[in-house]
């Protein structure tokens, strides 16, 4: 739990903001990656 607060703490700061929206949108591009059908082109 500690740990998870810890992260709470630097997500506030400026710089932990920009990392935060850097990870939610990485994950968003991994996601649709993999979920993408086989066939599918981009």
């Amino acid at each position: 739990m500690g740990a998870i607060l810890d992260l709470v703490e630097k997500m506030r700061t400026p710089g932990g903001i920009v990392v935060t929206i850097l990870i939610v949108v990485a994950g968003y591009f991994f996601y649709k990656w993999v979920m993408a059908e086989p066939g599918e082109k981009k």
